[in-house]
């Protein structure tokens, strides 16, 4: 309380101006709205991305499989089963025309559900397939 002092009397300002909380509170809001769509789009997955020396650029919309290490499937975001694969592939190639299949699968998972999946995509008329990677830091591969 802030007090004030006229001719004998004393007055206490008892009200708060609480225009400043607002406006910081307002600055944090708007902070976060705009940052959690970047954050939350790849995160959200929980892939750890096996790793590799080269990476090249993909064309434009490709289908993307992505395999947890729980062995939850996801097509372009959209989680399906695994016996609904083939059929979420053919529907998304038709749809869009996408001739490139990504498959970003966790590294700890077994090597055999990678390979049914890519047969499931090259069932459903998918013959173009590419494995996401992450870069490797500073570690020349050996050739």
């Amino acid at each position: 309380m802030i007090r004030t002092k006229r001719t004998n009397q004393i007055h206490y300002i008892s009200n708060i101006n609480i225009t400043p909380l607002t406006d910081v509170c307002l600055v944090l809001l708007i902070i976060f709205m705009v940052t959690m769509p970047v954050i939350s789009k790849e995160d959200a997955f929980k892939i750890s991305l096996p790793t590799a020396s080269q990476q090249d650029p993909l064309p434009s919309s490709p289908i993307v499989v992505r395999l947890t290490r729980d062995r939850e499937v996801f097509v372009n975001n959209n989680r399906v089963e695994f016996s609904a694969l083939g059929a979420r592939i053919a529907q998304v190639h038709q749809k869009y025309g996408s001739t490139l299949l990504v498959v970003r699968a966790d590294e700890g998972l077994p090597y055999s559900m990678v390979i049914n999946a890519i047969d499931v995509a090259r069932g459903a008329g998918v013959n173009t397939i590419a494995l996401a990677t992450r870069e490797r830091n500073g570690i020349t591969a050996p050739r």
